[in-house]
């Protein structure tokens, strides 16, 4: 017998179930944020302005007035056109606010004071209001308080360098705008942290996320910089990059000149990537010794850097290596993607096909036998 009380239809409410949710915001980041908070049970009020969302009409509608992007992110909440600019509406927004626990904002910070929308009167309004604010681009720096997209930052931050493709001579923008999602997750995080120290301090408070942190934080280690080991790889790279750049270089060579500086070890990774199979594409992934091992029993490739007076450095390692991927590629290319996915789920090696959206059918259909290995290990 469950503690907790049911809903009328039976099912458990969720872990925000009381919890009411005023969002001032379109396109992408602070409405996935709503969504997750929606979908943990929180009622969610999305204040549009009286034309709507951007997102209602900037993607192709699905009925009048609403395109696939603007259901996905606004689904599960409640909606009302308020022109945040009219004085006229400020009763509203401030009878919104006081019966609020949570607002989101996402506007460019130097508008909020324009709009009445600062921390300092909404948390006036309601002491214990949580004031979650995305700040796109930082409060400081060259860039600070101006307004920011995704497209943006995955330039400034340098994870587009990292994960775009070449659009001829400039680098691609990437899809989805995972620096918009991963605010929007980093934002909910950011909520019920807030909502928790509320519960155990009775304080409200405000909190900032930011598209630029996020840019760099799922960037990881390639974007950081560590005084004990990369000021000579720096110096090396600005000149190549700057000898590049002056005769005029394309982005994919620009790029090469990236990877030859900090991406070496990369270099012939087999075992982590997509490769051509006869009917299509497959998508490996083994990230232990133990995997690679499983990977080269299954496809017969051997790894010349598995042997004890191997050396990247040279010209002959380098060949070999460059060798070893050709072999990779060719053995790959021999069966179809259904055949392989049988191998190599057999020998315990991570894969799945490489499907194109929308994803509907598009996986074969695969018998796993008896004596499949876990490919976790």
């Amino acid at each position: 017998m469950s503690l907790r009380p049911s809903l009328d239809d039976g099912t458990l409410p969720g872990a925000l179930e009381g919890i009411r949710v005023v969002e001032f915001a379109q396109a992408m980041a602070m409405p996935i944020c709503g969504v997750l908070l929606a979908d943990m049970g929180a009622e969610v009020i999305k204040v549009e302005p009286r034309e709507g969302d951007a997102f209602r009409k900037t993607q192709v509608e699905i009925i009048p007035g609403e395109s696939k992007g603007f259901t996905v992110l606004n689904r599960g909440k409640r909606s009302l056109c308020v022109d945040i600019g009219s004085a006229a509406a400020r009763p509203i927004i401030e009878r919104l606010v006081a019966q609020a626990d949570v607002v989101l904002i996402s506007l460019k910070p130097s508008d909020l004071p324009r709009y009445g929308l600062t921390y300092e009167e909404l948390s006036a309004i309601r002491p214990e209001l949580i004031f979650l604010e995305n700040v796109p681009l930082g409060q400081e720096g060259p860039f600070g308080q101006d307004g920011g997209y995704d497209v943006v930052v995955q330039g400034i931050s340098g994870s587009g360098s990292i994960t775009a493709r070449s659009n001829g001579d400039a680098p691609l923008n990437i899809r989805p705008a995972y620096i918009d999602m991963g605010t929007g997750f980093l934002s909910a995080l950011g909520v019920v942290t807030a909502l928790r120290h509320r519960d155990k301090t009775g304080e409200g408070q405000r909190v900032q996320t930011s598209l630029l942190s996020t840019g760099l934080t799922l960037a990881n280690q390639l974007v950081s910089w560590f005084a004990a080991t990369d000021p000579p790889l720096e110096e090396a790279f600005d000149a190549d990059l700057a000898e590049a750049q002056a005769r005029g270089a394309g982005y994919e060579e620009q790029r090469g000149v990236w990877e030859k500086h900090f991406m070496r070890g990369a270099y012939g990774n087999i075992y982590f990537r997509h490769y051509r199979t006869k009917d299509g594409f497959i998508s490996i992934g083994c990230l232990s010794t133990t995997l690679n091992a499983r990977f080269r029993q299954v496809t017969g490739v051997v790894d010349p850097r598995f042997e004890a007076d191997f050396d990247l450095s040279t010209t002959e390692g380098y060949d070999r290596v460059t060798a070893m991927i050709g072999q990779a590629e060719a053995i790959l290319s021999e069966r179809t993607t259904k055949e392989w996915i049988t191998a190599f789920q057999a020998g315990g090696v991570p894969c799945g096909p490489f499907n194109f959206p929308p994803l509907i059918d598009s996986t074969p259909t695969l018998a796993r036998s008896p004596g499949t290995k876990s490919v976790t290990s």
